[in-house]
């Protein structure tokens, strides 16, 4: 998305920090300004790495952004990498088109292994033991520094997943693409959502 479509897209979204007003319509200005393509814009504050990319184009993915999204979104702990959902990929260009902010997304933590979920749970509070960050389908992330909450408040109106805000000594957002729910920390979300995920994928298949 070039910077004049980025700043189109966000004037509906300039209400933001006056309650949101306009932004359940911004969606469809989303499709009307830039329907052929989708570009992220990432900075990982752990690793130092960014990545600028168009990873949707013409209506269909691209196989090659995918891989080097799946290379930057890797368990930095471990060095694992998964596919990740291109759902989520979805909801981090919707929530970025729709901030007033020109920064990049500031990521933390994308995919994790098993054991790095399990050494964070055991070492720190508010990590889910079946979080969605397993799946490929949850970002924990910041963008503008002044407004750390800026992220959450759009992903809890957008409602299409889960966001919780961490208003810690370093700020951040956590959003997956896993059943809608919001949580401000030392709040959590549902510890049930894993199991309510594995439970509608099965309906639909059935379906």
């Amino acid at each position: 998305m070039s910077m004049k479509d980025k700043n189109l897209t966000r004037r509906a979204a300039l209400a933001l920090g006056a309650g949101m007003a306009g932004l359940v319509a911004a969606p469809a200005i989303l499709r009307a300004d830039a329907p052929y393509k989708r570009t992220l814009n990432m900075q990982s504050l752990n690793s130092g790495e960014k990545l600028k990319i168009t990873y949707w184009a013409d209506g269909d993915y691209i196989d090659g952004a995918l891989k080097h999204i799946n290379r930057f979104m890797r368990d930095l702990r471990t060095g694992e990498e998964t596919a990740m959902h291109p759902a989520l990929l979805d909801l981090l260009w919707e929530i970025d088109s729709l901030t007033p902010s020109n920064d990049p997304l500031y990521t933390m933590s994308g995919y994790r292994s098993a054991s790095t979920n399990a050494w964070l749970a055991a070492h720190s509070d508010g990590v889910d033991p079946s979080s969605f960050h397993m799946r490929g389908m949850a970002m924990d992330l910041t963008q503008d520094f002044s407004d750390p909450e800026m992220i959450y408040r759009v992903a809890r109106k957008l409602n299409k997943g889960g966001a919780g805000f961490y208003p810690v000594n370093h700020p951040f957002v956590h959003v997956d693409v896993g059943p809608p729910d919001t949580w401000v920390y030392p709040a959590h979300g549902r510890l049930d959502r894993a199991e309510q995920y594995d439970r509608e994928q099965i309906e639909m298949r059935k379906g």
